[in-house]
């Protein structure tokens, strides 16, 4: 434009919703704090906003449903203690089996436990409500949000009685402790209904409460310390969706010599931008600026020019290697592996099996016992007079198809495996159950060996024999002894 006539033309961008960072949000209990002596949270730590930041976050929701999954998937089952056995605790197994199926006529402890995991590793707190009604035998459990749920000082003394079992006596017996308990309040509609910690004196229904880590009330998301960088990786990706719809975020200089834009092209100008402006040819008039007299209409030659304040190469998108690293930050937070929400591009079969199984034991296994001791093998259970069995969740089947074939090939060639050891073995493998009830006590005790020994040789596609191929010989008397067993049976039972 000419000199005194410069101008800004703004180039706006389309509106957009802002991602929330951990800031607090408003609070169900805002007010009540100071009346009823309620503990507050750390600025950001609240339930409502941690469950916005996972919402928001493009890894954290994965790692969750990975820990849900490999911990609570695979279902519960009961074990005896060390020396029962149903001669000695017959009914104690029926009443906590009882107590499982009925517990919660909604959802089965199963899924309980799921969602106080995911309460866990969202919020950092969990609690299960205990409701023991008149006359009845057994508690009822529910999972309390912990959005409507706020804990006290321990500022209240009280006694504990807790039952335990003594392993070097079997006997059970009665131990009494004072502690200083917390009081534990919910938001129900208007109202505040007020909760004991679970085994202390009281009248009102008891909570089991759970939590990560030792620091503080209410503990902490154990991803809370990369919270910047699940803000900053959902800023990231807005960032590249923007640029679709804005293009790309070049600043530059136009710059009109004798004269300056029309109207028409200073409103052109300000429209080019997005997918609307791919392919297209840019038009500018301007008009030039007047120099003669009143009888010299004489027309300045007018020029534009556009510099750009900086060159960049625009990638595919921004950002890329930020959000990866933000990605390996969370999954060392939760210590999984990649594989286990998704993200398997890099392995193969040997370094998927170690992945696994390093999670199984240094992840899920330590979480699974600690869990359900914490709800049913300390409380629960010798609440209702349960003390010789426990409840566990189960684990998956990992195993390395190379050590089971070295073991199976050592225990049999060497006569220690006998057919009442294949029946486990091909029940797993066939997915059925084999009645060894109507196999005579010789024929299961006979070794595998001598019968693999009486195998004939097994061909391979080129006809050639494999007669050292010792589990493949072990898998044809396990399909064998199923046939056997339903031909005797009638049926699988």
């Amino acid at each position: 434009m000419s000199e005194g006539n410069a101008a800004w033309v703004p180039f706006a961008k389309e509106e957009g919703k802002h991602i929330p960072s951990s800031a607090q949000l408003p609070d169900v209990f805002d007010s009540l704090y100071d009346h009823h002596g309620l503990l507050p949270f750390e600025s950001g730590n609240d339930p409502t906003s941690c469950r916005l930041l996972v919402k928001n976050s493009n890894i954290i929701p994965q790692c969750i449903e990975a820990y849900k999954r490999n911990i609570a998937g695979h279902g519960i089952a009961l074990e005896y203690l060390p020396g029962e056995s149903d001669e000695t605790a017959k009914e104690e197994w029926n009443r906590a089996e009882r107590f499982l199926e009925t517990c919660n006529l909604e959802d089965n402890p199963e899924e309980i436990i799921g969602q106080l995991i995911e309460d866990l590793e969202s919020t950092g707190m969990a609690n299960m409500e205990v409701a023991w009604p008149s006359g009845s035998e057994f508690p009822t459990i529910f999972r309390m949000d912990p959005k409507y749920v706020r804990y006290t000082k321990e500022s209240k003394l009280s006694t504990i009685k807790r039952k335990r079992r003594i392993s070097s006596t079997k006997e059970v017996e009665e131990f009494t402790q004072q502690i200083y308990a917390r009081r534990y309040a919910m938001k129900r509609g208007t109202s505040v209904v007020w909760f004991r910690l679970f085994g202390t004196d009281g009248t009102e229904n008891q909570v089991i409460p759970l939590k990560v880590g030792n620091d503080g009330a209410y503990g902490e998301p154990r991803w809370f310390g990369n919270a910047p960088g699940v803000v900053g990786s959902r800023e990231a990706e807005e960032l590249n969706v923007s640029y679709f719809s804005n293009g790309r975020m070049l600043s530059m200089i136009l710059t009109v010599t004798n004269g300056r834009l029309t109207q028409q092209s200073m409103e052109l100008l300000s429209k080019v931008k997005g997918s609307q402006s791919q392919g297209g040819i840019l038009y500018l008039e301007a008009k030039g600026q007047e120099t003669g007299g009143p009888l010299d209409e004489k027309v300045e030659k007018v020029s534009i020019q556009m510099d750009k304040l900086n060159d960049l190469l625009q990638q595919d998108a921004l950002f890329l290697d930020y959000g990866k690293e933000k990605k390996a930050d969370i999954l060392s937070s939760f210590r999984l592996p990649p594989i286990l929400v998704g993200q398997s591009s890099d392995y193969n079969r040997a370094t998927a099996q170690a992945a696994l199984q390093f999670a199984e034991e240094q992840v899920f296994e330590p979480y699974r016992k600690w869990i359900m001791n914490e709800i049913f093998n300390k409380r629960l259970f010798p609440a209702m007079g349960i003390f010789r069995v426990k409840a566990v969740l189960r684990a998956p089947s990992i195993i390395d198809p190379e050590d089971r074939k070295a073991m199976l090939d050592f225990i049999a060639e060497r006569g220690i495996m006998l057919v009442r050891d294949l029946i486990p073995i091909a029940e797993d493998v066939l997915g059925t159950t084999i009645d060894e009830s109507k196999f005579s006590p010789k024929y299961l005790d006979t070794p595998i060996a001598q019968l693999a020994g009486s195998q004939p040789a097994i061909l391979d596609h080129e006809g050639n024999g494999d007669a050292d191929d010792l589990q493949e010989r072990v898998s044809i008397i396990a399909k064998r002894l199923l046939r056997k067993g339903s031909a005797e049976v009638g049926a699988h039972v």
